[in-house]
């Protein structure tokens, strides 16, 4: 699968992210900010995740169509690997 540029800019600006949070950490900030930003990091990689899952799921169902096969194999990998990152 190529992956979109869309996605790997948002994996940099989830990486300037927790960057950020370091540098916080390091400057002794309260709980509540670093905190805060974690949580906007890991949104960040979970929504990265999702649509790498998403477009995984139809390159692989499109495959397998080709192949006669009904994609839901697919469809329940892509399932699990959603769940396993939450």
């Amino acid at each position: 699968m190529e992956y979109d540029v869309k996605i790997v800019n948002r994996l940099k600006r989830s990486d300037g992210q927790f960057h950020g949070v370091l540098k916080m950490i390091e400057e002794g900030q309260d709980c509540a900010s670093i905190v805060t930003q974690l949580s906007a990091v890991r949104a960040s990689i979970d929504r990265a995740t999702s649509l790498i899952v998403a477009g995984n799921l139809v390159e692989c169902v499109k495959e397998n169509s080709k192949d006669g096969g009904t994609g839901e194999e697919s469809i329940q990998q892509a399932i699990n690997l959603l769940m396993k990152s939450r």
